[in-house]
Parts: structure tokens; C-alpha cells; sequence
């Protein structure tokens, strides 16, 4: 069988020698693509393993680099817990390895070699026949440097890992706490006595109660009897405090109130009771002047007797208010019963009882007043800290037909009881006590009216930490 070829141009012969040409170019190119390829492959297990692709000897041979080291300032006023660390010893650097790649031969293959180009090369390289054409490549060294030697860490305070519990108290605070005092302790009291107010005298054995008249600021007038005008003088024969109470029988609540402020109304109270005391209150008013008012308060919860027999007397809301009207009076506000409590010549400790519904009976009223009296030991002046206060508060407004009641502080100043409206108007328990409070005060040692002041934008927020007092309030308390 005869194989026929396909017929070819002259001019198709005549281009084939070029087409020959342009496919060894190609296949060349791709040839030295591959050894370059190789080539850095080689250099890249050089550079990692340095050891596998250099014999021992050669290696040993190489000068090592440089030894080098770096140093810092060092830092300047380190703190007392920060500790200085020594610089390490200087490392040298790793060598730069050599990598030496022996100079390729030509490739021979289809395609024609110039010996003669390459020579030329060669000369203008400055090579001679047989040179070693190795070259050294550089490797950057990745190994850190070396510590600074000023360089500080710091050294977290030494804990004790078996005792998390903190520090134990100071021994002088655990005392002070402890302690039920009567006497003032320095540096906690709520708020400083004005300089200007004179103490009480020395309290003397007798058990008669001492009274005493202080002066405050721009005051130049007296509380005294004189504000308590009102209280009719006690009548002859009237029943002492014990007496009266045992002749209550088995009558409480409501009832007992009735009977007790009718007793009052006609002046059954101790004559110390009508020697107001000023309480003081200075700063600045809603327009930034400097303000100083003066209030007159009972030196002692309202009682009923004579001046060595008597028994501060618990009242609900109605009957406070009821016999305050009666006396040209009021009830105060909480801040009142906190700056009477920090000026208050004597200040008693709480005496809680037994809590229950005993809390309201006549018994407890009685014992509770022996408690007080025991604590006193016959010492006058204005005295704080044995009663909570049955006040008037904003949130009365918003709280119709119940009491509030705040205080019975604690000899660290803060009361045991703040601002409630839990109970019932007509409720009252041993703890509670009626502090009354002249309606004139005086403004600037100006005579005016306690509840103008009370009502006023301007002053209330020297009486009352929240503000006005609503018209609806001040009337609950002295009607």
C-alpha cells in the first residue's frame, strides 16, 4: 500500500527552517525555566538546612559573623515595685550561610551554541576559563535581639494565695463600733455644732431638769418661754405622768389619744418642756445669698406629768397635730430632726424592745420611758437620739391618712429609721415620739413665719432637703 504525503508549496518549504527555529526558542525557554526553578528550590533547603547541603568541613570553615548587641537607655525613676532584670549575655548573630551554585554549563541541544559570545561574556565579567562562579547570598537573620539592658518588668505585689479574705479591720475601729456611747464621737457627727451656740452646763444630781438658753449668728432673741406662750400653765393637782398612765386602764389606740391630749391641753406637762431650744441652719438660699434661719424646738419629746414624774407620750398623727395647733406649733421635717439630733446637747443610744403588737401598749410606753430616764440621769439641755420623730414629709401629699416617721439616730449620726409611710394615721408604738417646733423662726434675726419658710422656693431647701413643703402638708401637721 502505498502511503501518499501531503503536497507541499515551495513557498510552505521555504518557511519550515523559521518554524523549526521558533519551536526549539520555545522548548529552550521552557528548559531554563525548569533549572530556575530547581536552582531556587536548591537555595531555599540551603538556606533552611544549611548543614545538609554544605559538607562539615566547608561549614567549619566559614568565619563567623560579628558578635553584636543592643542596649536601650534605661528607664528612669522606676517605680518602687518595679525590679530592674540584668541584661542576658550577648548573643552573636547566626552567619549569614553561604550558598554557592555552581556555575551551570550551557545547554546543548538542538539549537546552535556561540562559544564565541560566551567567551565574550566571560572577559567583560573578568571571569577566566575555569573560575569558580559561586556567589554568596544573604540571608536575614530572623532570630530576635537580644533584652536591653535597662529594660525593667514589673513585679506584681506578693498575694497570699491561701487567704483570699481581705484585710482584717483596724482593732481601733473594731472598738469604736462596738462601743454604745452617749458622748459625741469626734469627726462623724452629721454636721458641726455652730461656734457661736453655747453648750449646756455641766448636768447636775438633781432631777430636776436644767435649761439653758443659747444664742446663734444674727439670733439676738431668745426661744424660751416666751415661744411657748401657748402651753397653759400647769394646773394644781394636775396627775403625774405614772399616776395618769395607771389610771388609762386597759384603754389604747385612738381612745388613749383622746384622753392624753385633752390631760395636755389643759398644761399637764413638766415646766422644762416651754424652754424652747434654737436650732440653727446656715447657708446659702435659692438666689445664692447667705441665709440663717433659727427654729425653736422642744428641748425633749412631748410629756405629761410634772418635772420629776413624767412620761413622753407616743401620739398618731391626728392627736400630734391636733395639740400642736393648740400650743402655736408644728411638727418638724426630716432635716430638722437630723440638725436637732447634731446639735443636741445630750445624745442617747437607741434602745430597741422586743418587737410585736405589745409594741403599741401602755406597758411599753412606760418601760421604754424608764429606759430613757436611765439613760439620762437627770442631764438638760436639748436632748436627741431616744425617739424616732413623727415629721412632716412631701410624700405625705401623695400618701393620704398615713404617718410618717424618721430618726432615732444612731451615735454615728445616721437614723435607724428613714422616711416611712407604712403605717396608718392614727398608729404609734413605744419608739415614737412628737417633737414640737415653734411656728416663728427667725430669718436673718428677723422674726417670721415657719410656714411662709416652709412653702418658700427661696428658703425651704434650708428645712427641708426636698424643697417646698405642699400647703396640704404643713396643714396635716397643725390641725
Amino acid at each position: 500500500m502505498m502511503i501518499q504525503f501531503p503536497k507541499f508549496s515551495r513557498r510552505d518549504l521555504a518557511a519550515a527552517p523559521r518554524y523549526l527555529k521558533g519551536a526549539a526558542l520555545f522548548s529552550g525557554g521552557a528548559v531554563a525555566g525548569a533549572v530556575v526553578s530547581t536552582v531556587a528550590g536548591y537555595a531555599l533547603v540551603s538556606t533552611l538546612y544549611p548543614g545538609a547541603s554544605m559538607p562539615a568541613a566547608e561549614v567549619a570553615a566559614l568565619p563567623p559573623a560579628p558578635a553584636m548587641t543592643a542596649s536601650a537607655p534605661t528607664l528612669a525613676r522606676a517605680p518602687a515595685d518595679i525590679v530592674p532584670v540584668a541584661p542576658r549575655d550577648a548573643l552573636p548573630l547566626p552567619e549569614a550561610p553561604r550558598i554557592a551554585l555552581a556555575a551551570m554549563p550551557p545547554a546543548r541541544g538542538a539549537l546552535p551554541f556561540d562559544d564565541t559570545a560566551d567567551a565574550a561574556r566571560r572577559a567583560t565579567l573578568g571571569l577566566q576559563d575555569g573560575a569558580d562562579t559561586s556567589f554568596d547570598i544573604a540571608v536575614p537573620n530572623l532570630r530576635p535581639l537580644p533584652r536591653p539592658d535597662g529594660l525593667v518588668v514589673a513585679r506584681a505585689p506578693a498575694q497570699d494565695p491561701a487567704s483570699p479574705r481581705p484585710r482584717p479591720r483596724p482593732e481601733a475601729l473594731v472598738a469604736a463600733l462596738s462601743v454604745e456611747t452617749e458622748t459625741e464621737v469626734p469627726g462623724i457627727r452629721p454636721a458641726p455644732r455652730p461656734d457661736n451656740i453655747v453648750l449646756a452646763g455641766a448636768a447636775t444630781a438633781s432631777s430636776d431638769r436644767r435649761t439653758t438658753t443659747r444664742s446663734a449668728g444674727r439670733f439676738s432673741g431668745t426661744c424660751g418661754r416666751e415661744l411657748a406662750r401657748d402651753m397653759p400653765r400647769r394646773p394644781s393637782g394636775a396627775a403625774a405622768g405614772q399616776a395618769f398612765f395607771a389610771s388609762l386602764g386597759g384603754v389604747s389606740g385612738s381612745d388613749r389619744d383622746a384622753k392624753v391630749i385633752r390631760e395636755l391641753a389643759r398644761g399637764n406637762v413638766p415646766a422644762f418642756m416651754r424652754e424652747l431650744q434654737p436650732v440653727t441652719f446656715r447657708g446659702k438660699d435659692s438666689r445664692g445669698a447667705d441665709t440663717e434661719i433659727v427654729i425653736c424646738v422642744t428641748p425633749d419629746y412631748l410629756a405629761l406629768g410634772d418635772d420629776r414624774d413624767y412620761v413622753r407620750v407616743p401620739l398618731g398623727l391626728p392627736a400630734a397635730a391636733r395639740i400642736a395647733k393648740a400650743f402655736d406649733m408644728t411638727l418638724p421635717t426630716p432635716h430638722m430632726v437630723d440638725a436637732i439630733y447634731a446639735q443636741a446637747d445630750v445624745r442617747l443610744s437607741p434602745a430597741p424592745m422586743t418587737p410585736g403588737p405589745q409594741m403599741s401598749s401602755t406597758g411599753y410606753f412606760l418601760t421604754h420611758n424608764a429606759t430613757i430616764e436611765g439613760q439620762l440621769r437627770g442631764r438638760g439641755g436639748l436632748v436627741a437620739g431616744q425617739k424616732k420623730d413623727v415629721v412632716m414629709a412631701n410624700r405625705m401629699a401623695s400618701k393620704p391618712g398615713r404617718v410618717a416617721i424618721y430618726g432615732w439616730h444612731r451615735s454615728s449620726g445616721s437614723p435607724i429609721q428613714p422616711v416611712s409611710t407604712v403605717h396608718g394615721a392614727n398608729y404609734a408604738d413605744y419608739s415614737h415620739g412628737v417633737r414640737l417646733v415653734s411656728k416663728t423662726a427667725y430669718l436673718n434675726g428677723r422674726a417670721v413665719a415657719l410656714d411662709e419658710l416652709l412653702a418658700s422656693r427661696q428658703y425651704a431647701s434650708l428645712l427641708n432637703k426636698d424643697g417646698p413643703v405642699p400647703g396640704p402638708v404643713i396643714r396635716i401637721a397643725s390641725r
